[in-house]
């Protein structure tokens, strides 16, 4: 199987385009080694807001993989009736339960409890994954990021869909900032199609731009910019092709957006990392029946080759 680091194939839908491939060398350039004494704040806290009774696991899964990828500290934000139901399913991650509307469901208010802990030495929050939509969901997830200005942010999921849904758009974002959408998110972001092959970069370069952010595009070939600097993954795999494989990415972009990488050298090495895991679980069992937690289980090793140059 070709290695996720490989060169861009001659047929890729992406062949006539020249961003920058996503190598292990790319990678290696952005994320150095831990020092022999890095304890949790040098590693880095991140705070997961999301979470919901319906999706739970999307919570879990994104809380795993930022821990798997570094992180120092990691804390699950999420409904009181949430957090009651997940408490104690991973001792490595922390709770924050928030107030409540309904059951499952987080009120408004809530985002003046987030906002208490970013005090409490969080260097990277990630909003969104599993967090479902309901009566005042949308409007937490705006004040959120309103309190959130200094903080590097990773918004997914349902926090891309409150974004979609907020009547004035572009919404101001935090200054450090990674959007990491599917194409069906990124279409109710734009308000566009999203395009196939070779259009899919200039697509995400004027989505950037419009949004003052960094996106990784996600998909079978994932495009990561800011709008002026632009990198393609082109290494498809299906066994990134289930449910949860999307919240471990995001994950670990928060871990290295904590780790003190800047937004667009964090989704950069967070795509390749996520990608190789893939490449490493389909060569050990095969592109079919990876699971999503085996993804999030096999980031370290990844993480590992990368690093040490294997």
């Amino acid at each position: 199987m070709r290695s996720a680091s490989a060169p861009r194939r001659a047929d890729s839908p992406l062949a006539g385009a020249k961003p920058a491939p996503i190598t292990a060398k790319t990678v290696r350039g952005f994320l150095k080694p831990l020092p022999d004494d890095a304890g949790k704040d040098a590693r880095g806290r991140v705070l997961v807001v999301g979470g919901s009774l319906r999706y739970p696991g999307a919570l879990m899964l994104a809380c795993r993989a930022a821990a798997r990828c570094g992180a120092g500290v990691v804390t699950a934000g999420s409904a009181r009736s949430v957090s009651e139901a997940i408490a104690g399913l991973d001792p490595n991650i922390t709770h924050l339960p928030l107030a409540e509307s309904q059951p499952g469901i987080v009120a408004v208010g809530a985002a003046a409890q987030v906002a208490q802990h970013f005090s409490e030495k969080i260097r990277a929050l990630l909003i969104g994954p599993g967090f479902s939509h309901g009566t005042g969901t949308d409007e937490f997830v705006l004040a959120v990021l309103r309190n959130a200005r200094a903080i590097p942010t990773v918004i997914d999921a349902d926090g891309l869909n409150a974004l979609a849904r907020a009547d004035d758009r572009p919404v101001p974002l935090p200054q450090r900032c990674v959007l990491t959408p599917h194409d069906g998110e990124a279409a109710r972001l734009t308000g566009q199609v999203v395009p196939k092959g070779a259009q899919r970069v200039p697509f995400a370069e004027r989505f950037a731009t419009e949004w003052k952010t960094v996106v990784a595009l996600k998909g079978p070939v994932t495009v990561v910019t800011d709008g002026k600097k632009t990198y393609v993954h082109d290494a498809p795999n299906a066994a990134l092709g289930v449910g949860g494989s999307g919240d471990a990415l995001s994950g670990a972009v928060a871990a290295f957006l904590a780790r003190g990488l800047a937004p667009l050298a964090a989704a950069v090495a967070a795509v390749w990392t996520h990608g190789r895991a893939g490449a490493l679980l389909a060569g050990e069992i095969g592109q079919s029946g990876a699971l999503a937690t085996e993804i999030v289980d096999a980031l370290p090793r990844a993480l590992r080759e990368v690093i040490e140059g294997r």
